[in-house]
């Protein structure tokens, strides 16, 4: 047995000695993310054994954060196995062993299992055949592992751009991305394709950056400005166009898990998420439409309350917290909280660690319990906004720390009914990513734990106060003889309540400038408090003469309803009244004793809205911590959402999961690129045009570039998600056609290096609002609260403002793919019938198609050709071919017959004709491909 596994753990010890995993397939760029996935989970599994005898004496285990040997494509390191003691021995053994033949047959371990055979069955010896191929294998490894140096824990580093050898791919470049992608093409044998026609161009690059199509008007200006930038200016008008902080708005959204408020629990309780939810969302687009920086927007959604406390306009972030409130469950509003943080932002999958270490990442189970230390204290609550004093219909939902002290057990495996009360968890970050996390207390400016000291609430509690006094007079002036009195008692309360309420006004102001407990303070609070017992007093006396006069009216109906079969219920009323009385003069009884007690300052406070004055200040810290540019990962996770939503796919395609669970990067050194830039100040705002030749932002990479790159200098701040976008829809990559090429396609059928822009089908949302947007009734109204998910097929506002929320989306969205309510770090596309049916004949596409030809008609008159010619620009953003002209032309006229023929009973057709014709033309561009595809 104990031969058996020395055999064992010698061929595992090897495979990490040389990077190289059991099998005969060859680690080529088809199958390396496969191998890779394979490799890290062979190499969790079996390390920590190996470890027993493959450690320096006196070396701790091993852990399963696991580590690097000389060729390890992962990189992690091998060296904190010697941590404390003796010599990093292991690297050395590992390469005596590779050099042994263990079983005797000739041949060097690190040979077989290079080879696919093991080192430790003298009976499975190589071949001659293999044998002779060996250098060759070898050669293809080696090659292998010197292209896959992916490193995401690893603080970014600005890697120098390179220089393709190709003169043609040279002047190819305008760029550093370019470039990037340039030297792969030329290691893989691929070439670029040509860039795209200038419709397609266009089109999408409005699709990518407002989420719309260009108009006719837009399109005609495009096609007849042949300036060497006209490119270049079209970018800059829709990154400076509100509606792009709209699109980009909705991949955020996906990313961040956005979803409104899904209405009333049974019981009338809020059980998950918070009214008012839409402010979150109404943040995100004017962030993005004021470049806000990524950097600041990550912070503010973590920790707004702590970093601007008085900025209703900043507060509003926080609903990234508040769309995890559960109130059944303060456990799984945790758990979301800490998971979907860490892969919004770091891109790992921290809740794996919840139950035990994690399986494939270097995070231990105490790892995540220190990360939900951080948010344990936090709590949400709804500030009143100016206008509204009923929170209910309207208000500011927001974070806050409730709870400076609540303590975060260790739950050992992840059972929450079993906490270990031994083992209470400090608030901190895994020590993989490094940093420094350092949480400071933030004392809180009075107004933002005394809200309802705000001038506004005081102002409009004020004029609610003198409201009231006038409703009582014009109450008394109208009321008859009997009601007089109790209408002159509401009277009475009404400005005793407006005295008392200006009297405690005057004590807040006296305690907030410090002088509580003064004489002065002493007389308002004193004044406050007998103004408020005297105001009850009447209240009461009013309530009582109201209750007395209800007894009296149902002793009347008792007696006329004596001996008939209303008695009973004329009984059960008056018990009822006299009952209500008895109550009110309970209450009467009780204010008159308050009345007559001694003088007090314990005054009644307008609100007891009163919260913490400190707050724990670990997730502004946590939020400082993520957006300093040492974190290896917040950046590179950005840079390739952003990536993934121009290009379809991700540098690393899956985009919540930078760990071993996930797939290596395509371009490992363009995504630590676009990374740095993304984090870097720049004096050059992103921008080149063709106007003169020149480097990008001044820097070592301008040789890289080709003739066409140039700058433009405007100044841009560091995480700027505009210069991103600006940077990758000016590159000659983004600018590619989509059509195929037999060559490329051989060599890499599924794009990976991208040597052709990846056509793609229009998101949900982008389908819907191109619709209205053809038919010329979309509302560009923007922001405000959602709107009912029921009202997705009459409603023409953006679809970005439907409800969208569990049990509550609109169906049509659903069929194109729409997010998911619970994640949606990347949307999947299906191709089902459904949708056809949906841009034939459901609602919203028949009224539009017909509205559609309405409009063209109005513009294009009798004139076929040119209704033809303006419905192709409206619904598919081109002019049509000529075959296109003439197939349309012909089903104008087909369906012109149709509809002029009789319907049953010898009828006339109810409607022109040649309409009803343009309607149906109207309805099949709609729904033809060109429409619902981004080329």
């Amino acid at each position: 047995m104990a031969g058996l596994a020395s055999r064992t753990c010698r061929a595992v010890v090897l495979g990490l000695a040389l990077g190289a995993l059991p099998g005969s397939a060859l680690a080529t760029p088809a199958n390396r993310a496969a191998l890779a996935r394979h490799f890290g989970r062979f190499l969790e599994k079996r390390l920590d054994g190996c470890a027993t005898c493959h450690r320096a004496a006196g070396a701790p285990r091993l852990p399963m954060s696991l580590a690097e040997f000389p060729h390890n494509p992962f990189g992690a390191r091998l060296a904190a196995v010697a941590r404390g003691g003796g010599a990093v021995a292991i690297p050395e053994r590992l390469r005596a062993i590779a050099r042994e033949d263990s079983d005797g047959d000739g041949v060097p371990n690190e040979a077989e299992l290079l080879l696919g055979h093991g080192p430790g069955d003298r009976a499975d010896r190589p071949s001659p055949a293999e044998l002779r191929a060996l250098d060759k294998r070898q050669a293809a490894f080696a090659a292998y592992l010197a292209s896959y140096r992916w490193q995401p824990f690893e603080t970014v580093k600005r890697p120098p751009v390179p220089q393709p050898r190709s003169p043609a791919l040279r002047a190819w470049v305008r760029t550093p991305i370019d470039a990037f992608l340039a030297v792969e093409y030329e290691r893989l044998g691929l070439r670029p394709r040509p860039e795209a026609p200038r419709h397609i161009l266009l089109r999408r690059v409005f699709q990518d950056l407002i989420g719309l199509n260009p108009t006719p008007e837009e399109i005609r200006a495009f096609e007849a400005d042949r300036s060497p930038d006209a490119y270049e200016r079209v970018v800059e008008r829709l990154l400076a166009d509100p509606r792009h902080g709209e699109r980009w708005a909705r991949h955020w959204m996906d990313i961040w898990r956005y979803s409104d408020w899904a209405g009333w629990a049974d019981g009338g309780q809020i059980r998950d998420s918070k009214p008012h939810i839409w402010r979150w969302r109404d943040w995100i687009v004017e962030s993005l439409n004021r470049d806000k920086g990524y950097d600041r927007m990550v912070q503010e959604m973590l920790a707004a309350d702590e970093l601007a406390p008085e900025d209703a306009d900043a507060l509003r972030a926080t609903g990234f917290l508040v769309r995890n409130f559960k109130l059944l469950s303060r456990e799984q509003w945790l758990e979301d909280t800490v998971g979907h943080t860490a892969r919004a932002f770091l891109g790992i999958t921290l809740q794996c660690a919840k139950c035990h270490d994690h399986m494939r990442d270097p995070v231990s189970q105490a790892d995540y319990y220190r990360f939900r230390a951080i948010f344990e204290p936090h709590n949400v609550r709804t500030d009143r906004i100016p206008g509204e004093p009923d929170i209910a219909k309207d208000g500011l939902v927001r974070a806050y720390d409730a709870d400076a002290k609540a303590v975060t057990w260790f739950y050992p495996r992840g059972d929450e009914r079993n906490p270990d009360k031994t083992r209470p968890m400090e608030p901190g970050v895994p020590p993989l990513l490094g940093g420094r996390f350092t949480p400071v207390p933030v004392s809180l400016p009075r107004l933002a734990h005394l809200p309802d000291r705000r001038p506004f609430v005081i102002a409009e509690s004020l004029q609610a106060a003198e409201r009231a006094v006038d409703a009582a007079q014009r109450a008394l002036e109208k009321a008859p003889n009997p009601e007089a009195p109790r209408a002159r008692l509401s009277l009475e309360a009404a400005r005793l309540r407006l005295d008392a309420l200006k009297a405690v006004l005057r004590a807040e102001e006296l305690e907030d400038a410090g002088r509580k407990e003064t004489p002065e303070w002493s007389d308002a609070a004193m004044r406050a408090m007998d103004l408020q017992r005297h105001a009850a007093v009447k209240e009461a006396e009013s309530a009582a003469l109201e209750a007395r006069s209800s007894v009296a009216q149902s002793e009347a109906k008792a007696r006329s309803a004596a001996g008939s079969d209303a008695a009973e219920k004329a009984m059960a009323d008056l018990k009822a009244a006299q009952g209500r009385l008895s109550d009110a003069e309970k209450a009467l009884a009780a204010a008159r004793e308050k009345l007559a007690g001694p003088p007090t300052t314990v005054y009644t406070p307008r609100s007891p809205n009163v919260f913490p004055a400190e707050s724990t200040g670990r997730r502004l810290a946590l939020a400082r911590w993520l957006t300093d540019s040492a974190n290896p990962l917040t950046a590179r996770v950005a840079a390739n959402h952003i990536w993934a939503r121009h290009f379809g796919t991700g540098i690393v395609p899956t985009v919540d999961d930078f760990g071993r669970g996930g797939r290596a990067p395509s371009h490992p050194r363009l995504l630590d690129w676009l990374a740095s830039e993304l984090m870097r100040p720049t004096t050059d705002g992103g921008r080149t045009t063709n106007r003169a030749r020149g480097g990008h932002a001044g820097e070592d990479q301008g040789a890289a570039l080709g003739p066409r790159a140039s700058r433009d200098p405007a100044p841009a701040a560091p995480w700027s998600l505009k210069r991103m976008h600006r940077l990758i829809v000016l590159s000659a990559a983004y600018r590619m056609a989509s059509t195929p090429d037999s060559a490329c396609l051989k060599r890499d059928p599924d794009n990976v290096y991208l040597w052709r822009m990846p056509s793609r089908r229009l998101e949900a949302e982008s389908v819907r609002d191109c619709v209205l947007q053809a038919a010329g009734s979309l509302d560009p109204t923007m922001g405000g609260p959602d709107i009912d998910h029921k009202e997705g097929l009459t409603s023409r506002r953006r679809s970005l403002y439907l409800r969208h929320a569990a049990e509550k989306q609109v169906e049509f969205l659903q069929i194109f793919d729409g997010p998911s309510v619970t994640e949606c770090y990347e949307r999947k596309q299906t191709v089902m019938p459904q949708q056809a049916l949906a841009l034939s004949n459901s609602t919203l596409a028949i009224r539009e198609s017909r509205l559609l030809a309405r409009n063209l008609t109005a513009v294009a008159g009798t004139d076929s050709r040119r209704f033809i010619e303006e419905a192709f620009l409206r619904v598919l953003a081109r002019r049509p071919t000529a075959r296109e002209h003439r197939l349309c032309a012909d089903f104008l006229a087909a369906r012109t017959r149709a509809a002029m023929v009789p319907v049953s009973g010898g009828q006339a057709p109810g409607i022109d004709p040649v309409q009803r014709a343009r309607e149906n033309l109207a309805l099949v561009l709609l729904n033809h491909n060109d429409f619902v595809t981004v080329r």
